[in-house]
């Protein structure tokens, strides 16, 4: 692909993603929690078609067990992959972030309405970053967990690849929109947790198809959870 059907391309998909998530039409998102780095919101969902299993009752210790199982895998080129072998997973949120989030996320998917789906908006900036972006979303549908990183640690100056301006992008109000194609697959823990719909299955259509994982709670909470997690009484604020 050229340059130009590449720029035409990913023009095509962040159009897709304004849209998808900000239509004129489509009534403004409900915020469940919010401060200076963090948003978590209730957005309408289009593909939502018969209807997401919401509102629905994942208790806060089950939540930190699911976000701390989310794992990311960056991609590697053929080249390295030949001599290396595939990149190690890294997991997508630290301990903190699974304890003080898990209570909001919870709280989310108690009001969802079925034809919404909850989003994560997260500014990251430490010691190996000044500025970058965690965001995604999630809802419940039959019994699974459909989670979405649409950004792990993703710095403004991605965006460029899309033909945007680096300063010019917060995807405060999309969410789901990824400002860098590919780059990374998200998998879950335990492995045998993660679900992989068949044809004949109602599919959840994201762009970036490695960015979405489906995730069976049932196989998740069967096992014991990791020792140094400590579940918070109730929620607390995300710094």
């Amino acid at each position: 692909m050229n340059v130009t059907r590449q720029s035409a391309a990913c023009s095509l998909t962040l159009c897709a993603l304004v849209s998808f998530m900000a239509c004129a039409s489509t009534p403004p998102p409900k915020t469940v929690y919010q401060n200076v780095r963090t948003a978590i919101q209730l957005h309408k969902d289009p593909q939502a078609g018969t209807g997401h299993s919401h509102p629905a009752n994942l208790q806060v210790e089950q939540m930190v067990r699911v976000l701390s199982g989310i794992r990311v895998q960056k991609d590697r080129q053929a080249v390295h992959r030949m001599l290396a072998g595939e990149e190690d997973t890294v997991a997508a949120f630290t301990v903190a972030e699974a304890l003080t989030l898990a209570p909001h996320f919870s709280k989310a998917l108690s009001t969802a309405k079925p034809d919404e789906l909850v989003t994560f908006y997260r500014r990251v900036s430490d010691a190996s970053t000044s500025l970058a972006y965690t965001t995604g979303g999630l809802f419940m549908r039959e019994g699974l967990l459909y989670f979405v990183l649409a950004n792990y640690r993703q710095s403004p100056s991605d965006a460029m690849s899309l033909g945007i301006p680096a300063y010019e992008i917060d995807p405060y109000d999309v969410p789901l929109m990824s400002l860098r194609r590919a780059g990374y697959n998200v998998t879950f823990s335990p492995k045998e947790a993660e679900v992989h719909p068949v044809a004949d299955q109602w599919q959840w259509n994201f762009p970036d198809k490695g960015k979405l994982v489906v995730i069976n709670p049932v196989l998740v909470f069967r096992g014991p959870g990791p020792s140094s997690l400590r579940v918070p009484a109730g929620p607390s604020a995300v710094r």
